[in-house]
């Protein structure tokens, strides 16, 4: 896009409308005491009229062409000529009207330029402001719509294995225990509850995530039986309703740390949630699972563009000894 609009628009006009009756404050009764009020009002329109070409001619023709990299030379070029079309213009209009007669010389040429420079410098500096700001915000505007583009896909991406293995649990507990089977139901029912009642927000508070991911724990459990321990660890007094993190952030942590790692009955992984004031974590021994796993790794990185996009902040992610995800906690979402 160029650094500036190719063509007026209808609050372009309106800002010229209104510096043009600001300045007959200004100009005119000037004219009127010099000259007389015919005079004064011919010199006035042509004021109006040469001022307002020369600075549409500068704002939407030749700066456009400036700033494009093809075109650049060619707008250079028409510089001088604008100028010195611009002086002659400017003396011999008002020459002929003010005075009716025109004195051609190089200086007074020259300090026509000049003066017309001065005249309608004012007027380009605000259409130029203008331009510039009505650019900056199309291309917010924009910027703004790609993001929540990104946004939307994002959110519309679920693991469907996820579902799949947890019914598989089910119907093999609605076998063995039906009470069991009904409380896993319920864990279960009360996880994709949470999941549609948020699929449409950008953040919730941290104290229901972490009753969410209570759901998720218990179903893993009963998917992994004790090859994973998991902890949550509250290192902060801060009132966990008025922190906030994006749906489904421990889930998609929790998740990431069973699936890459392996546990053991006897040596099981552990896996702490750490809550501070302004940060989660999920933290878990490095431990591969002896089969590759097959992941394209999406669930983590949408988290990452999730973060990225709402809060223009990263998540930090550390892997020396411990895995460990640091999130950030959001206090007043927007």
């Amino acid at each position: 896009m160029n650094a500036f609009l190719n063509r007026p628009l209808r609050s372009d006009l309106l800002v010229l409308a209104t510096y043009w009756l600001l300045s007959l404050l200004v100009i005119f009764p000037s004219y009127v005491l010099e000259y007389s009020l015919g005079r004064a009002l011919a010199a006035m329109a042509y004021n109006i009229v040469l001022d307002t070409a020369a600075v549409l001619v500068i704002v939407f023709y030749l700066l456009p062409r400036v700033a494009g990299p093809r075109t650049r030379l060619g707008a250079l070029l028409l510089v001088p000529p604008f100028l010195l079309l611009s002086g002659v213009l400017y003396v011999g209009g008002y020459g002929l009207l003010l005075t009716g007669a025109v004195a051609w010389t190089p200086t007074r040429l020259i300090g026509g330029i000049i003066r017309h420079g001065q005249s309608y410098g004012v007027l380009g500096i605000l259409l130029v402001g203008k331009s510039y700001f009505d650019v900056q915000r199309r291309l917010l505007l924009a910027t703004r719509a790609k993001a929540e583009s990104e946004l939307k896909a994002l959110k519309a991406q679920i693991d469907p294995h996820f579902l799949f293995n947890n019914l598989n649990i089910l119907y093999a507990l609605i076998q063995q225990d039906t009470q069991v089977a009904s409380h896993y139901l319920n864990c279960f029912a009360a996880l994709y509850r949470y999941l549609i009642r948020h699929k449409d927000d950008d953040f919730v508070p941290l104290a229901d995530e972490l009753k969410f991911v209570d759901n998720h724990i218990y179903l893993l459990t009963h998917r992994f039986g004790t090859a994973y321990s998991f902890h949550k660890v509250l290192l902060t007094e801060s009132n966990l309703h008025n922190r906030f993190v994006v749906p489904a952030t421990l889930q998609i942590l929790v998740e990431n740390a069973v699936k890459h790692n392996r546990g053991g009955e006897e040596t099981p992984l552990a896996i702490i949630i750490s809550v501070r004031d302004d940060t989660v974590s999920v933290r878990n021994k490095i431990q591969p699972k002896r089969t590759p796993v097959d992941s394209a790794g999406t669930g983590l990185l949408n988290l990452q563009e999730r973060y990225r996009i709402l809060t223009n902040k990263e998540i930090s992610i550390s892997q020396l000894a411990f895995f460990e995800v640091l999130v950030p906690v959001v206090r007043e979402p927007g």
